[in-house]
């Protein structure tokens, strides 16, 4: 019967382990251009801060990178324009306690 298991076990990695999904170049994931923004934030006073913000948009899902910087009062964000925008990013700070400067 363990060999019986083994060899269903082997036959099923085989059988499964050769396929690969292909892109057909229909997936607008991939094919979605990666926008960087500079935003200005107000509000920022300290270290938490930015820590606060950096989870609140990095949890956005469509947002690669953000890096907030307490010195200038920023926060750098590449994100996904076909998985989120820049009203969301800005929506996500402001529920954080923050504001959002033009």
């Amino acid at each position: 019967m363990r060999n019986l298991v083994f060899i269903l076990g082997i036959f099923i990695l085989v059988s499964c382990g050769g396929q690969k999904k292909q892109n057909d170049g229909n997936d607008s994931t991939a094919q979605a251009a990666l926008i960087e923004v500079t935003l200005n934030v107000g509000g920022m006073h300290c270290d938490m801060c930015v820590a606060s913000i950096e989870k609140g948009v990095g949890e956005i899902e469509g947002v690669e990178f953000v890096d907030a910087e307490l010195s200038d009062s920023t926060a750098v964000v590449h994100f996904n324009e076909a998985e989120t925008s820049w009203a969301e990013i800005t929506q996500a700070i402001e529920k954080r306690g923050y504001t959002v400067k033009e």
